[in-house]
């Protein structure tokens, strides 16, 4: 059964892409220029250089001191952002002198999900909230519910509502929330400038007229510069989707609702695109504009894409492979019918859990309160260029005076996040959504038919 119960947890998450573990430092620009993504969170095993990898869960011990007992910290980042994780421990464990945490950078889901499933667990693990849902379908984290109530510790008080719904199962949270990862629109100013506009679009359909007007063709027809926003291909699937209202689940995030009516204005626009430079044409800018994605010849970088919904790690890579890029961060415009939808985006956390088999719960929960909800929270977060998920650092002069994340917080302030859907096929669902969208972006299938079969598909999914 323990065998079973880990190969299935493997499964679903080494295939639904996140953005969880998203920062702005070395980590998120060495995996995308070694070919992988961050929009997802990558198997793996690294060391932050501060602990050996041998360090493991096992019975509470005393520290050296023979005072101390020791909690096992494990923590999904590496080099430098590893660091300042190790700093926020150590800030922990000069504020009191019960505990002493011990980190390890583990980024090797397959080695969590088999320390969590059997008797060599940490005390808390850092993770994204997708896989906080993930555990605690399996019964393999505790109810931070149950344990902030045992101490008086009023969590809707001190983190965003959508932080906590992020990692809650049946409204009971497992997962404290630490990081929120979320996606706005970067804009390029020049070329709003030369197209004859001083401010981005406040609707989609004010941003299609743009859009039009920015895209231009060589001699020979190809695209070389693109004005809609048909990358990357996650927001594409995503925010371009919800902006116009559409779903591709409901609100009880239960039932899946792929032939949504504003997901079929969505992708009839898009095609429309298309259609006007040729779907081939579009398909290949797009296929290598993918493949440069986050390196020094990033589109966006070299001024040859009007607007990009991204994260606000893409500012600190524009610093280091676009210095000359003149752009700005307005949030995703909704659509005329639809103004309120200002700022929508897909929402997800960084989060710390508590494992059932975890040897010192007490503590465990102690730094977990601490790393949240601290100052060393807020250092942390800027050290990795990560957004807040408390309520107290959602108005912090430092937090706010970032790069962006002004903008980036008013949008989180909106409330307006759309999280995944808490179903056991999510995998499944996006590998769906997935392939009937290359249907429609090939010129395949219409959107209606795509979406009309995709229907059909979700029924068995469960």
């Amino acid at each position: 059964m323990k065998r079973k119960l880990v190969a299935g947890l493997l499964t679903a998450a080494l295939t639904i892409g996140t953005l969880a573990g998203c920062g702005n430092s070395n980590g998120a620009k060495e995996n995308a220029a070694s070919g992988g993504s961050t929009d997802a969170s990558d198997a793996g095993a690294a060391d932050a250089g501060t602990q050996q990898a041998d360090s493991t869960g096992g019975e509470t011990e005393q520290s050296q001191s023979g005072e101390r007992e020791k909690v096992v910290f494990w923590y999904s980042h590496t080099n430098e952002e590893g660091k300042v994780f190790e700093e926020a421990i150590k800030a922990f464990n000069e504020s009191q002198d019960k505990y002493e945490v011990e980190g390890l950078s583990v980024m090797d889901k397959q080695k969590i999900i088999v320390a969590l499933a059997g008797s060599e667990a940490p005390d808390v693990v850092e993770v994204s909230n997708q896989d906080i849902l993930s555990y605690a379908n399996s019964g393999l984290v505790e109810s931070v519910t149950d344990m902030a109530a045992a101490d008086g510790y009023d969590l809707g008080s001190i983190y965003a509502a959508q932080a906590l719904e992020a990692n809650t199962v049946n409204d009971v949270v497992y997962g404290v929330p630490f990081a929120s990862q979320i996606i706005q629109m970067f804009y390029n100013k020049d070329i709003l400038e030369e197209i004859g506009y001083s401010e981005p679009p406040k609707t989609m359909e004010e941003l299609y007229e743009m859009a039009e007007k920015a895209t231009e063709l060589d001699a020979d027809g190809n695209i070389s510069r693109l004005g809609y926003p048909l990358f990357p291909l996650a927001s594409a699937r995503q925010e371009l989707i919800y902006a116009f209202g559409g779903r591709w689940w409901s609100e009880d995030g239960s039932t899946l609702t792929p032939d949504d009516p504003l997901i079929l204005d969505s992708l009839n626009m898009n095609l429309k695109f298309r259609e006007k430079y040729g779907v081939e044409k579009v398909q290949a800018f797009v296929a290598s504009a993918n493949t440069n994605r986050y390196t020094e010849n990033d589109m966006f970088f070299a001024g040859k894409q009007l607007f990009r919904f991204d994260g606000p790690w893409l500012a600190t890579m524009a610093a280091d492979w676009g210095p000359d890029v003149n752009y700005g961060v307005a949030l995703i415009p909704g659509t005329k019918a639809n103004p309120d939808l200002l700022g929508t985006s897909r929402y997800e956390t960084n989060s710390l859990g508590i494992p059932v088999v975890a040897n010192n719960k007490e503590g465990a929960w102690e730094f977990a309160k601490f790393f949240t909800n601290s100052q060393a929270t807020k250092d942390t977060l800027m050290g990795i260029g990560n957004l807040p998920t408390t309520l107290e650092l959602y108005e912090d002069a430092d937090i706010l005076a970032m790069p962006n994340f002004e903008v980036f917080v008013e949008a989180l302030k909106t409330e307006n996040g759309v999280q995944y859907p808490k179903i056991a096929d999510l995998a499944k669902y996006t590998s769906l959504i997935e392939e009937y969208l290359d249907y429609v972006y090939n010129g395949m299938k219409t959107p209606e038919e795509a979406m009309a079969e995709l229907a059909e598909q979700a029924q068995m999914l469960q």
